[in-house]
């Protein structure tokens, strides 16, 4: 306990360092929209993956179990299921981009990543699950945003909004958005627990078990040093403790590790078969190198929605529900058509 809480002041007093000399706050433009673009990037994947597939799907759907106990209308049934999601992700995805509805469009992502995992059968991979509860932290921090936005030319245009004294909206206004931010950091984080979770599990597992004895020093110290780092910096973003640097610096991690892990775009042109060990229900699974490249893909862009949700805690800040902001004015970054506010 004592090693960890120095660990964690060592990593506070680096980032100050750095805080003091680079302040993400002063975010860019640029920044948000990349960061939106990243974490609708597996909507627009999924929906493109689905309509080059669409038999494939269709298959999958009756593989499942969708519609067995309603007879003769299952294949009608197998055969919507898959232009009901084309079209969902593709409505949510354009009310973002477009500017049109981003509310609206946030609101349907966050039902839409909420039901994927059981669509698929996939509600018994934790990791599937927890990385779905990510993206949807990420698209609650993008709602705070939208939310601020729509607030602001509600008051300049002189619309109505939240009834009360000026200061009486403004602080249920305040209220809303921190409580909104707080609730997006803490499912940002759920994946990253679970990884920390994960990895005591068989840290534990190889001290206690015959594994030790054929695992190096180095890598044991390596994959210890891993934890106690994940351990670390996952909680300083809970807390809020230079949350946008810790959030930055695991974005680029999370960027590496799915080039490392998914690497779809190499073994999408292997003729060897491959076993889904990643897909719950389909471990033992052989499949030719495209099959088993779409899968990857999707976890792939998956991995980056999560990047892009870290992001959007950088480009936000994590609320006044928090170290960092504690005891200032929490200030949204917002983007009108003057560039950022």
């Amino acid at each position: 306990r004592r090693m960890a809480r120095q660990m964690s002041d060592s990593v506070a007093q680096w980032l100050a360092v750095i805080d003091e000399r680079v302040s993400l706050k002063q975010v860019h433009r640029r920044l948000q929209l990349f960061a939106r673009l990243l974490i609708v990037g597996t909507f627009i994947d999924d929906a493109l993956r689905v309509t080059g597939d669409y038999k494939g799907q269709v298959h999958t759907m009756r593989s499942v179990g969708w519609g067995a106990s309603m007879g003769a209308w299952a294949p009608t049934v197998h055969a919507t299921m898959p232009a009901f999601f084309i079209l969902t992700q593709t409505a949510g995805v354009l009310l973002i981009l477009t500017r049109l509805a981003p509310q609206a469009g946030c609101i349907t992502l966050t039902v839409w990543a909420a039901i994927h995992p059981f669509l698929y059968a996939q509600q018994r991979n934790l990791e599937f699950l927890l990385e779905s509860v990510t993206i949807i932290g990420g698209i609650l921090i993008l709602l705070t945003s939208e939310r601020a936005i729509k607030a602001r030319e509600l008051r300049l245009g002189g619309g109505g909004g939240l009834m009360g004294t000026p200061a009486q909206v403004a602080s249920a206004a305040a209220l809303e958005k921190n409580q909104l931010l707080l609730a997006g950091r803490v499912m940002l984080s759920a994946v990253f627990v679970y990884y920390s979770i994960k990895m005591a599990h068989e840290r534990v597992s190889r001290i206690t078990g015959v594994q030790l004895n054929h695992e190096s020093t180095i890598a044991a110290l390596l994959a210890g040093a891993v934890l106690a780092f994940l351990v670390v910096i996952t909680g300083l973003i809970i807390v809020g403790i230079k949350s946008r640097w810790c959030a930055l610096l695991l974005a680029v991690i999370m960027t590496l590790a799915a080039l490392y892990k998914h690497p779809w775009f190499i073994t999408m042109w292997s003729s060897k078969s491959f076993k889904l060990d990643f897909v719950v229900g389909y471990e033992d699974v052989s499949v030719d190198a495209w099959l088993y490249s779409d899968h990857q893909r999707y976890f792939f862009f998956q991995q980056l929605s999560t990047v892009g949700a870290l992001l959007q805690l950088v480009a936000h800040g994590p609320g006044q529900y928090s170290v960092d902001e504690s005891d200032e004015s929490v200030q949204v970054v917002t983007i009108t058509s003057k560039g950022v506010d």
